[in-house]
């Protein structure tokens, strides 16, 4: 059977299993949480916050950007015990195995499902994110949201984004992979981040703790003159890691025996 046919088959059955699950309202109401604060925040206290002037759409990005980043290393947390939980709860790998697709295919599937989940909540924050702008130009139009601003470049944070995120969310597909545990993954993403944000404070090593890797790719991002693409090690850093861990964890995939 031709290769890129099964794994679309895959795909598709993976999706399929979050059909009216819960999943799929937290990938979308998830990247809302931020945007839908803000807009309380700007109709509440718009006129203190544009007091001292600036552009409103800059304003909005800093007051999104920053939580936003702190909250998402969580959000994939979360994401990859979605998609590896359902199988463990329902007891289902030994059915999955027996599936006539090989299990290259089968673990392609599910990674490429659950980079798809993270990189869909992200450009929905992106997409969220600028309806919030227009939505407080309509209630409050002398804020200042009708200046010229490039939106594409929300989107293109979303993307560094992402690309920054992949290191540390393989760490926490391939945990998902191998074990059933669900406090292990949130104990060892939470360790991860409080040591990443205690070494960064003064480690000069810090730049290469993969839980920082997202946070790091967006430093000084509010400086004046600041290049999106300039500060690419963070990112270099993430892919290659991810890389590295998602090899071993196919090939330790392929060979485990399923009980």
């Amino acid at each position: 059977m031709n290769t890129t046919l099964t794994l679309k088959r895959g795909i598709s059955a993976e999706i399929y299993k979050f059909r009216g699950t819960f999943t799929l309202w937290f990938l979308i109401l998830a990247p809302a949480f931020v945007p839908t604060i803000n807009f309380i925040i700007f109709m509440s206290k718009g006129e203190q916050i544009m007091a001292n002037g600036g552009n409103a759409w800059q304003r909005l990005l800093s007051m999104s950007l920053d939580p936003a980043n702190f909250l998402f290393a969580f959000f994939v947390i979360i994401v990859a015990l979605f998609v590896h939980n359902i199988e463990y709860t329902s007891n289902t790998w030994k059915l999955i195995y027996t599936q006539p697709l090989n299990r290259t295919t089968i673990y392609l599937s599910k990674l490429f499902v659950f980079f798809g989940m993270l990189f869909f909540s992200l450009i929905l924050f992106g997409l969220f994110t600028v309806v919030c702008g227009y939505a407080i130009h309509f209630f409050k139009p002398d804020f200042g949201f009708a200046e010229a601003f490039d939106k594409s470049f929300i989107f293109l944070v979303c993307i560094k984004l992402f690309l920054a995120t992949l290191g540390f969310a393989s760490i926490h597909f391939m945990i998902g992979q191998i074990q059933k545990n669900l406090i292990l993954p949130l104990g060892i993403g939470i360790a991860g981040i409080i040591s990443f944000l205690i070494l960064v404070q003064g480690w000069e090593y810090a730049i290469y703790h993969p839980y920082g890797y997202h946070m790091l790719s967006l430093q000084n991002w509010k400086a004046e003159g600041f290049s999106l693409w300039a500060n690419m090690q963070p990112v270099y850093l993430s892919l290659g890691l991810a890389a590295a861990t998602l090899i071993g964890c196919g090939i330790y995939n392929t060979q485990k025996r399923i009980f």
